[in-house]
């Protein structure tokens, strides 16, 4: 008997792979020590054809190369496991023949393990195929597998459900209160490999719209979003495991070990180090998506945030959470964490916005094509009907990802179209990114050209590697706690936004979204107070888009304040900001928080700036050059229709330009 480990590391991966690179990489991944005969080669190329049929969901290919007389360890023929395929076929995704040894086993050739797996987990036991020659080729006689199959070292100990198992019965509280709380835990043996709690999995996938929710994936650390209490199973051996909750708790970290007979009890006591709840600020995430409302109430809860709205959306053909709609907030919710499946409307040029406190549903859900809708999609409506419509139930507008795709950006905020802007979600909302400006300069501009805008904030969470609630939006809710409250506050403008850093602010004692009257030349006293877990850099005070206060925190302090006094010139309005080191989180986003706008009016007039108008003019340009050569939009009525709200917009511009 000869035998001979010719994979050389090589991956069968996903569907439709071509079967030039698949030879290419089955010849250069042969071992360099071992001589394999022409008669080898041509069984592995039929194991390939058997990888293929799974992999291309073609059951002709895959029927090719099995024997006539085939039998499996289930008993079934091969017309019986043919049948079994085509049922469950879809299932596969990709098969390892990394640690396949080929064996002559007399005129037969056994090829063992082969690794078929289904979405994330390989399929047990490990299959072990058995080939013949014939006249036609080399074809599978058996399909077999072993309970205790010989797996190498690499997958030996791979999963905990190959070794004794104890439970580990872990709760986790409130340090002052006393209440259980939720939380996202990472458990780790000595050797630095990830322990899941039970009904939790090892291997977390983090495709687009693979499996989202419940787990998280944050530079390839795993965590499990648990409830107060949960159960680890767990080998003998030596533990850590790290519990986060949110942005407003001290993490913890405790060690501990088990031993057969001796499994331990965990009791953890979490601390918070900051308490607004208690000053009447909830915090938030505006943009969640392909979690369910069970799996974000766990999140939200974990994450210490007191709202999650899920956005329903279509993508090309595919349709997301729109089974999960109510039109009011979803009943998994709590009186202090409100779940609500709300939706975002979308267009790869005009623009994207989250439409919230839905009672039905503004179709289209998403438009135009290719990048958002359908290839050749209309495109129309504009975004501003849509926000319309959402307004004519009572809903709210957010601009997405500010500034996002800005087809449509300045026209509807011009028109009165949007509520507030999405000021973080991916990346430095004060850094330039794609050759764009900042979002928070764009926002400035806007406030300049005298519309009052609220910063809110979401993650627009796709996949597992996303942490719900980072950032946030923290909203100051006057009276009751409500869902309705909750949007009041964002409307009235009183939020700051942030990944971290606690920012509270005041000019004149007035906090975010109130108006002061002032005279020109007068002085206003404004203080910016922040406390932060991890320390920030430095805290400023903008005023028309320039910073005019700024106190750096050199010596690391949790607790910074910014005290000063402003002159006030004109009409404008006035913020405070804070940023410290970058966070591992949506794409570098640094430690920053910003709040909304506290608003400075003189003689009654509201804030103009030329400069800032013509800025936007441009944009608006830039639309109705899309409208007039690329919008697809065969009914000429509705293109006049889009034509005049976008040169209604652009008198409004034009008068700001001119000094009117």
């Amino acid at each position: 008997m000869s035998n001979w480990n010719g994979a050389g590391g090589m991956r069968i991966l996903g569907r439709g792979a071509a079967w030039p690179v698949l030879l290419f990489g089955f010849l250069l991944g042969s071992n360099a020590l071992a001589h394999p005969t022409a008669e080898m080669l041509k069984a592995r190329l039929a194991v390939h054809t058997w990888a293929n049929g799974f992999l291309n969901r073609d059951m002709e290919t895959m029927a090719s190369i099995l024997d006539p007389e085939l039998t499996t360890d289930r008993g079934e023929n091969r017309e019986q496991y043919l049948e079994t395929l085509h049922r469950g076929m879809h299932k596969i995704t990709h098969v390892w023949l990394r640690f396949a040894h080929f064996q002559e086993v007399g005129d037969t050739i056994r090829v063992h393990p082969v690794l078929v797996y289904r979405s994330h987990g390989v399929t047990k036991p490990a299959l072990t195929l058995t080939l013949r020659r014939r006249d036609s080729g080399w074809k599978i006689v058996h399909i077999g597998s072993e309970r205790r199959p010989d797996l190498p070292p690499e997958l030996a100990v791979d999963h905990p459900e190959q070794q004794p198992l104890h439970l580990v019965r872990a709760h986790l509280r409130d340090r002052d209160s006393g209440e259980p709380v939720a939380a996202r835990v990472r458990v780790l043996d000595q050797e630095g490999t990830y322990w899941a709690p039970q009904g939790h999995q090892r291997r977390v996938p983090i495709g687009w719209r693979e499996d989202v929710g419940g787990d998280v994936v944050v530079v390839d650390e795993t965590y499990a979003y648990v409830r107060p209490d949960f159960i680890l199973p767990l080998a003998a051996g030596s533990y850590e495991m790290e519990i986060l909750k949110g942005i407003e708790y001290e993490p913890r970290s405790i060690r501990f070990s088990v031993k057969k007979g001796k499994v331990p009890e965990l009791e953890v006591q979490m601390r918070r180090w900051s308490d607004l709840r208690r000053e009447g600020w909830y915090s938030g995430d505006t943009h969640v998506h392909f979690v369910s409302p069970h799996a974000a109430l766990l999140e939200a809860k974990a994450e210490d945030l007191n709202v999650i709205n899920i956005l329903a959306t279509k993508w090309d053909e595919l349709i997301t959470n729109v089974e999960h709609f109510t039109g009011g907030p979803d009943r998994v919710s709590e009186p202090e964490t409100i779940i609500y499946v709300n939706e975002e409307s979308r267009h790869d040029f005009l623009g994207h916005t989250v439409l919230l406190n839905l009672k039905h549903l503004v179709y289209p859900l998403t438009w135009g094509g290719p990048d958002e809708g359908v290839p050749g999609g209309i495109d129309y409506p504009p975004m501003a009907r849509q926000a319309d419509e959402a307004h004519a139930q009572g809903g709210f507008v957010s601009w997405a990802h500010f500034p996002g795709a800005r087809g449509e950006l300045a026209i509807d905020v011009a028109l009165g179209k949007v509520d507030s802007i999405d000021l973080m979600t991916w990346g430095d909302p004060l850094v330039p990114r794609y050759n764009r400006p900042a979002a928070a300069e764009v926002w400035y501009r806007l406030l300049n050209c005298g519309f009052r805008l609220a910063a809110a904030g979401g993650t627009d969470k796709m996949s597992n590697i996303q942490v719900a609630g980072i950032p946030r939006v923290y909203v100051q809710v006057p009276g009751p706690f409500s869902y309705d409250a909750w949007l009041d506050g964002i409307r009235a403008g009183r939020t700051f936004v942030t990944t971290g850093p606690m920012l509270q602010f005041t000019a004149g004692g007035r906090g975010p979204g109130e108006t002061i009257t002032a005279s020109a030349g007068e002085e206003i006293e404004v203080t910016a107070s922040v406390r932060s877990r991890i320390p920030v850099d430095w805290v400023e005070i903008v005023q028309g888009g320039k910073v005019v206060a700024k106190v750096e925190n050199p010596s690391g302090n949790r607790d910074v304040t910014l005290k000063d006094r402003v002159r006030v010139k004109d009409s404008s309005w006035i913020a405070a900001r804070a940023k410290g080191p970058e966070l591992v989180y949506q794409g570098g986003i640094p430690l920053v928080a910003h709040t909304s706008p506290i608003y400075l009016q003189v003689g009654g007039r509201k804030p103009r700036s030329p400069e800032d108008a013509a800025f936007f003019l441009t944009w608006i340009d830039e639309a109705m050059t899309w409208l007039e050569e690329r919008a697809n939009i065969p009914d000429p009525d509705q293109r006049r229709e889009m034509k005049d709200l976008f040169e209604q917009a652009k008198g409004i511009y034009e008068e700001m330009r001119d000094g009117g």
